[in-house]
C-alpha cells in the first residue's frame, strides 16, 4: 500500500488490497487473499486487524492489535513473535472482511472470532515457538544449509 492507496482510503473510506508477505499467515496468504480495509473512525480494539503506516515510503502494514494503551497500540502479525508499538495516529484503517478461495468472510463470523481469540490469547505460547523457529532459520542460513522445496 502506497501513497495513492492511502489517499483513496482517506477519500473513499475504503480500499481493497491483496497483501504481500507472510506476517499474517495463516489467516492471510501472500498474494492470494483480498482484504477490505475501511478508514478507522475512533479507536481500534484488542483483536482488531488494523492497517498502519510505517516508514518514509508510507508502507501499509496489516497486523493485529494485542493491547490498547493510552498513546499507542501493541500490535503483532499472526506469524511473528516481535511486538510492535504503533502510535495511534499511524493507524489508518481496519480490516472488515477478507476473501479466501473466492469466498468473503466477515470479521464478525463465529469461526473467525474463535481463531482470533485463540491466536491472540495464546500469544504467550506462540511467541517463544516462533522465536525459536526464526532463530533456527537464522542459524541454518549462517551454516549455509539450503531448504529443499
Amino acid at each position: 500500500m502506497g501513497k495513492a492507496q492511502l489517499e483513496q482510503l482517506e477519500k473513499e473510506g475504503n480500499y481493497y488490497s491483496v497483501p504481500r508477505g507472510i506476517s499474517m499467515w495463516p489467516m492471510i496468504r501472500n498474494k492470494k487473499d483480498v482484504v477490505e480495509i475501511r478508514k478507522l473512525e475512533g479507536l481500534a480494539k484488542r483483536y482488531d486487524l488494523v492497517m498502519y503506516v510505517r516508514g518514509e515510503n508510507q508502507q501499509g502494514v496489516i497486523h493485529r492489535v494485542l493491547r490498547v494503551r493510552e498513546n499507542d497500540y501493541i500490535i503483532n502479525g499472526d506469524n511473528c513473535w516481535q511486538k510492535e508499538y504503533v502510535p495511534k495516529e499511524k493507524v489508518a484503517g481496519i480490516v472488515v472482511r477478507f476473501c479466501r478461495k473466492g469466498k468473503w468472510h466477515e470479521v464478525t463470523e463465529p469461526g473467525y472470532r474463535i481463531y482470533v481469540h485463540l491466536w491472540t490469547d495464546l500469544f504467550f505460547i506462540r511467541r517463544p515457538i516462533l522465536f525459536l523457529r526464526d532463530l533456527a532459520k537464522k542459524v541454518l542460513r549462517k551454516l549455509g544449509v539450503r531448504r529443499s522445496k
